[in-house]
């Protein structure tokens, strides 16, 4: 499991290497970090000491926290970036996220115009009349902490909880079984 923690610290000094231009991760980087944070999980349950198990959740929330700090670097620059009207290459499992950010940063922009040539009307339909819809949702099974598309941090999650997530998360979710919709807000 070192080799992962070692693979992460290397994603996230290349990272702070380049302030603005984002690193190219290893192919399947991801879902090689997913895979060793179920085991972990596995190992973490199914351990036949406790020692056993308190070293397995350590090293899980250690990366954990990598990843947590890895993909927040990321997210900054690609934001960054499109701000400044650039392009981003993302790895293949951050490709998703793109389309959400890229209309954040439009919304953004309609927003910063209307304050700075002083449209006060523009600006007052702007926020009022642009309601977020979110919806009540159920996690069917555990699910760590994302950044949501109101750029709020939502998580960890055990199977049960009941939270209220922005609707392009809670579709996402909703698609992959994660979740199921109880209510809309």
């Amino acid at each position: 499991m070192q080799d992962i923690i070692s693979l992460l610290n290397q994603a996230v000094s290349n990272e702070l290497r380049n302030e603005e231009k984002l690193g190219q991760l290893p192919a399947g980087f991801y879902g090689i970090i997913s895979l060793r944070l179920k085991q972990l999980k596995v190992m973490e349950l199914t351990a036949s000491t406790e020692e056993a198990k308190l070293a397995a959740k350590e090293l899980r929330k250690n990366i954990t926290e990598l990843v947590n700090a890895l993909m927040q670097i990321r997210v900054r620059k690609m934001f960054n970036a499109l701000l400044k009207g650039g392009t981003i290459e993302v790895d293949e499992y951050e490709k998703p996220v793109v389309p959400v950010l890229v209309k954040f940063v439009s919304q953004f922009n309609e927003l910063r115009s209307y304050i700075v040539e002083g449209k006060t009307k523009d600006l007052e339909h702007f926020y009022k009349d642009a309601p977020t819809v979110y919806y009540l949702v159920q996690f069917l099974s555990p699910a760590d902490k994302f950044m949501g598309s109101d750029l709020i941090e939502y998580g960890p999650f055990e199977a049960g909880d009941i939270a209220t997530l922005p609707q392009e998360n809670a579709k996402i979710l909703i698609e992959k079984n994660i979740v199921k919709k109880v209510g809309e807000i």
